[in-house]
């Protein structure tokens, strides 16, 4: 086969949500250091076939002769950085080698049969290529131009390492005062029905750098649980057994990790968390603070759970995705979820024309809503006679796509479902798919008007923890007419 166009592995990459945990991380528990952290670059490239620009943050440091770069990617995807559904890719992302003739070396990479699917040139001038192959699924390789100013800052780099290595630096205090007990979760031990759920003792968690722990107070049970358990989503995020699910929470903070800044022992919070790991079916739940907000003044913590992921869904869907002009009428499909409500909340906020989109039996929970009117989403006829709409708001996946039809020529849809709706053939409306990505502001607002008393959330199910499997199977029923909240 000749000689590799690959020549010994210099620098590894790891992207992370947060890259001073992750610098944290490789201080106090490895090690290693120091780093050297550019906070607020722009990454610009080619990737398959279309220039985009991605704000990072990126550490570096050299360890044993590698160039160890840490990312945090700041902007939405796609991009390399991405995951299917523009989530920022967390872990190991790639290997690289320095070229001394990157053409020559792509050349020979391409020969071999594998696919360059991005390029660029950083801020000093130096390129860069990036390579995969179907061959080997996840493997990310590049190319690193050897010009002389990366010589140079390395070297600068592994000068700063030896230094830092003859410094006793004494280890950052970490989260030993917290002692970890035991409490009572929900766990599924493998995928399937509601049936799988068994109430357990396990372990507490000790919050790590950044990181709260949580008193439950309450847990919303959302569609995407329900996705979860049944393995529907496997294949998007593969999900490791046991596995507590649960990704919308509220409670009170009972301890903090180290570098926690933003809340303190005693505050009560509300956040989204992983709902495929670890999640919030138990009595307590740690997640890095920037996935929490306060709860306000006069806020019932049941009402609190009930809010996260829904609400930042159908805002997000309105105000990043869709924008409406005041007058403009719009169709909110799945108004009687609590993605669906808040969207419809936010159309209206913005002077919108709205009408809510539901199945029958959905009608008596968006009886309280100020719409311009309740449309059966199966009845044509009605749908004809609302619209054209000029911007389509979905909330149910794929069904959405005879919806098209009843959207104006060159107007908006947007969808937050996965899958999403595929636009027909000959649509020309402006489409576009939205991950929910967590918004503390937002959130806060939401809250502090529905005490105000602007609008609410209903709950329509308080349930104990133990009565988990019944909530699932109420959730998958459909037409529960409000948020099911577990409480521990």
């Amino acid at each position: 086969m000749g000689a590799s166009w690959l020549g010994p592995v210099r620098q590894i990459s790891y992207t992370t949500d947060n890259v001073d945990r992750l610098v944290e991380f490789w201080e106090t528990q490895v090690g290693v250091g120091p780093w050297s952290i550019f906070r607020g670059l722009t990454l610009s490239m080619d990737y398959e076939g279309r220039q985009i620009a991605m704000p990072v943050n990126v550490g570096l440091t050299v360890h044993g002769g590698i160039l160890i770069e840490l990312m945090q990617v700041l902007g939405n995807g796609p991009s390399p950085f991405h995951d299917t559904l523009n989530r920022p890719l967390i872990g190991l992302q790639r290997l690289a080698s320095v070229s001394t003739d990157i053409e020559a070396d792509t050349k020979a990479a391409l020969e071999r049969g594998m696919e360059q699917y991005a390029s660029g040139k950083d801020a000093t001038g130096q390129r860069y290529v990036y390579f995969r192959s179907s061959a080997a699924p996840g493997v990310i390789l590049e190319l690193l131009e050897n010009i002389p100013s990366f010589g140079d800052f390395v070297s600068t780099l592994e000068a700063r390492t030896r230094a830092y290595a003859k410094v006793a630096t004494p280890p950052v205090p970490q989260a030993t005062a917290i002692r970890a007990g035991t409490m009572t979760a929900a766990m599924i031990h493998g995928f399937g029905g509601p049936e799988q759920f068994r109430i357990e003792a396990v372990a507490e968690p000790v919050p790590g750098p950044g990181e709260i722990r949580v008193r439950v107070a309450g847990a919303a049970v959302n569609p995407v649980d329900v996705k979860a358990r049944r393995g529907y989503l496997n294949d998007w995020l593969p999900m490791t057994f046991p596995a507590r699910l649960g990704g919308d929470v509220a409670g009170t903070v009972d301890a903090v990790g180290p570098g926690v800044t933003g809340f303190a022992v005693g505050d009560r919070v509300m956040g989204m968390v992983n709902p495929m790991a670890d999640g919030a079916y138990g009595e307590k739940v740690a997640f890095h603070e920037s996935r929490f907000a306060k709860v306000p003044e006069g806020m019932d913590m049941i009402d609190a759970a009930a809010l996260p992921t829904g609400v930042l869904t159908g805002l997000q869907l309105i105000e990043k995705a869709i924008v409406p002009r005041a007058g403009q009428k719009g169709l909110v499909t799945g108004a009687g979820g609590s993605t669906g409500r808040a969207a419809v909340l936010a159309a209206l906020e913005a002077g919108a024309i709205v009408y809510a989109g539901v199945r029958g039996t959905a009608r008596d929970a968006v009886a309280d809503l100020p719409v311009a009117g309740v449309i059966d989403l199966s009845d044509e006829a009605a749908l004809r006679a609302a619209g054209p709409f000029d911007f389509l708001a979905d909330t149910i996946g794929p069904e959405a796509e005879r919806l098209f039809g009843h959207v104006a020529p060159y107007g908006t849809v947007a969808s937050i479902a996965v899958p999403a709706p595929n636009p027909p053939a000959d649509a020309t409306q402006r489409f576009s798919s939205l991950i929910v990505t967590f918004d503390r502001a937002r959130l806060e607002r939401f809250a502090r008007d529905a005490v105000a008393g602007k609008h609410s959330m209903p709950v329509a199910h308080r349930m104990p923890l133990s009565k988990v499997a019944v909530a699932h199977g109420l959730m998958e029923q459909g037409g529960v007419g409000g948020k099911i909240v577990l409480i521990p």
